[in-house]
């Protein structure tokens, strides 16, 4: 989550430095800074001169400089939509045990989805283990049928499929991320 901050920390950044330059280029066109400033043409300032006059290094160095910025774009961009890994194993045991329990993330993903989705009413259940070995977090997604009750479906998993989870893992206090959602078909039903 403290990735999430930073990228939203710094995209303000970026608006308020885009805000600043937009108001100040509307600011001097009303002559603001000075009587001449805003009937100046666009190329006839200082930097557009000291550009023209040290053109020989100046564009080549603004090149690498866009190229780095471009990369660090890519890099950032990539760093936020990458999902992050599941977790492969999950230590059970009490903190500072010296023998422990490992626990395969799959094994307990294939148990719960085999429970969850015998239930009456789902249709579908993805499961999805994150974290540290000794700090899982579990994402359970419900797909479920149109007609069913979500807020029972949500009672029940609540009250039977969470406690064995946690209980399964050793971790009463386990994060859990539930997400109920109803399929977008209605399942075809015989009377």
């Amino acid at each position: 989550m403290r990735a999430d901050r930073t990228h939203r920390t710094l995209l303000t950044v970026l608006a308020l430095v885009l805000l600043a330059a937009g108001i100040t280029i509307l600011l001097a066109g009303t002559n603001l800074f000075g009587p001449n400033h805003g009937g100046q043409r666009l190329l006839d300032n200082p930097a557009a001169r000291f550009v023209s006059a040290h053109a020989g290094w100046f564009w080549p160095v603004a090149a690498v400089a866009a190229a780095i910025l471009a990369l660090l774009g890519l890099r950032w961009l990539a760093a936020v939509v990458t999902i992050e890994p599941g977790q492969r194993r999950i230590n059970i045991g009490a903190d500072g045990d010296t023998e422990r329990t490992v626990l395969d993330s799959g094994a307990l993903a294939t148990a719960v989805n085999a429970e969850v989705e015998n239930w009456p009413g789902v249709d579908d259940v993805d499961t999805r283990l994150w974290g540290s070995p000794d700090a899982p977090r579990l994402a359970l997604k419900v797909t479920a049928d149109p007609d069913i009750d979500i807020a029972a479906l949500h009672e029940q998993l609540e009250t039977l499929a969470l406690p064995r989870i946690r209980y399964a893992v050793g971790r009463p206090d386990l994060p859990v991320t539930l997400d109920l959602t109803y399929s977008r078909h209605r399942s075809a039903r015989v009377s």
